[in-house]
C-alpha cells in the first residue's frame, strides 16, 4: 500500500542552472519521505529512541523521468517494496500533482540496526508483521 508521504511545491532555491528542481532535492524529499513510510510500520522517532536500532539505508536508485520546475506542486507516494528478517527495501514516487506524471522512483535498501552495537540486528516482530502486511504486490509502475 502506498501512502502519501510529502506534500509540497518547488521552490526557486530548489532549482538548477538548467531551470529545474536539482537532483539532490530530489533526495532529500525521499529522506523525508522515509520517516513517514518507516512511521506507517511502526518505526517512529519514538520506536527508534527506545528500542535503539532503526534501518540504515546501504543503497538507493533513482530514475529521473519528468523535469520539474519553480512553482510545480509535488505529491510523494511511498510504502514497503520487500521486507524480511533484517531488511526493508521502501518504494517513492514523486507525482506532479496538476499532471499526474511521475517525475521520479526511488528504491532505497535498508538493513536494521542496532544503534549501539552499530550492526545489523533483527526487526521488531510487530514492525516486521506490519510492514509485509502492507507490502507492495509488485513495484508500481510509472
Amino acid at each position: 500500500m502506498l501512502v502519501e508521504t510529502h506534500l509540497g511545491r518547488v521552490a526557486q532555491s530548489e532549482c538548477d542552472h538548467l531551470g529545474h528542481m536539482n537532483v539532490q532535492f530530489y533526495v532529500a524529499k525521499v529522506s523525508d519521505a522515509a520517516w513517514h513510510v518507516m512511521a506507517s510500520i511502526g518505526i517512529t522517532p519514538a520506536f527508534i529512541r527506545q528500542r535503539r536500532q532503526a534501518p540504515a539505508a546501504v543503497r538507493q536508485e533513482i530514475a529521473y523521468l519528468k523535469e520539474l520546475l519553480v512553482g510545480d506542486l509535488v505529491r510523494m507516494e511511498s510504502g514497503v517494496l520487500e521486507a524480511s528478517e533484517k531488511k526493508l527495501t521502501f518504494f517513492h514516487r514523486l507525482v506532479k500533482v496538476e499532471t499526474g506524471q511521475v517525475a521520479m522512483t526511488s528504491k532505497v535498501y535498508t538493513v536494521n540496526m542496532d544503534l549501539d552495537a552499530r550492526r545489523s540486528a533483527p526487526l521488531d516482530a510487530a514492525v516486521l508483521a506490519r510492514a509485509l502486511e502492507r507490502r507492495l504486490p509488485a513495484e508500481p509502475g510509472p
